[in-house]
């Protein structure tokens, strides 16, 4: 019992420091409701499954925690040398215990899809095998991570990929079955992580280190923000082509919520262009923190509100 209680402190405490279980589920919670928005056919189901999605909401959620796992696996090395504080590279939990926890946790997320039925298998099938890939870094990781723009859109397209397994789980179609609006929503996600990826590791100029890499070390605070920018306008405009295309008369609704918050980011980079400090900084990467759960509240709730009452 001791040793049992000693491992749930350990994996706690691992949350805690890199993968934060509150914040995490919120996230989630609002990128899972979004992205059912709008997959969702009103006119497949009389009543809302809830039971089918509050697992898939589970399974995506666990997705999420096999990708942090992967993660920290893939990048040990480097962080023994530029991170030792971090819980593996310190050693709070042995190597061995943590391949056996992604084991369990892969096979929880089989075990849910499963369960779930074809639509959602297939799509989870898609996914996972694509995070394989990531986990090897697609076979050319010597030459991808110099390379950080790249290394960082290849894995954050797994977003495209969850949208599209929300959407099986959200309608009980597969993928190939999706609507095109969808598809492009999804789409959309991918550059809606893009930008949180590109704000997270831009940095003051106290806060650059040697060895470390940055986008604002590498393309300086004007490059960094208007990388950012331009994914922040291909996400608005997938998400414009969506509500056009499935909302039409109420795609105002659907758009307007969502350009508001991404306006912030734009101001908060502009700011960081002309304070390129640590506290401008700071303000720019938690306005991105920020916009990644906003944004989706915002998309459902304009989704919401194009409902008939």
């Amino acid at each position: 019992m001791k040793a049992m209680m000693q491992m749930l402190g350990r994996w706690l405490q691992f949350l805690r420091e890199r993968h934060e279980p509150l914040s995490l589920s919120m996230m989630v919670l609002a990128f899972f409701a979004a992205n059912v928005g709008i997959a969702w056919l009103p006119s497949s189901e009389s009543v809302i499954p809830w039971g089918r999605l509050g697992a898939g909401y589970v399974l995506i959620w666990l997705c999420f925690l096999h990708m942090r796992l992967f993660d920290e696996v893939k990048d040990y090395a480097v962080d023994r040398e530029f991170h030792p504080e971090r819980p593996l590279a310190r050693g709070l939990i042995g190597l061995p215990e943590f391949g056996t926890a992604t084991l369990l946790c892969l096979l929880s997320e089989l075990a849910i899809a499963a369960n779930l039925g074809w639509g959602v298998f297939s799509a989870y099938v898609c996914f996972l095998a694509f995070t394989l890939l990531m986990r090897m870094e697609f076979f050319v990781g010597d030459w991808l991570r110099p390379r950080l723009e790249l290394y960082a859109i290849t894995h954050t397209f797994s977003a495209a990929l969850l949208g599209v397994q929300i959407q099986a789980v959200a309608t009980g179609q597969p993928p190939v079955l999706a609507e095109g609006s969808f598809l492009i929503f999804a789409l959309g996600n991918w550059f809606v992580f893009n930008v949180f990826e590109f704000g997270r590791k831009t940095l003051g100029r106290e806060e650059e280190r040697d060895g470390v890499d940055s986008y604002s070390a590498r393309l300086r605070p004007v490059g960094a923000v208007g990388l950012l920018s331009v994914n922040l306008a291909l996400a608005l405009g997938a998400l414009w082509l969506t509500a056009s295309i499935k909302f039409s008369q109420n795609a105002f609704q659907l758009f307007v919520p969502a350009g508001a918050i991404s306006v912030l980011v734009v101001l908060a980079g502009i700011y960081y262009i002309f304070s390129p400090d640590k506290k401008g900084a700071r303000i720019y990467r938690g306005t991105v923190t920020f916009y990644l759960l906003a944004y989706h509240v915002a998309v459902f709730g304009g989704w919401y509100s194009t409902l008939p009452r």
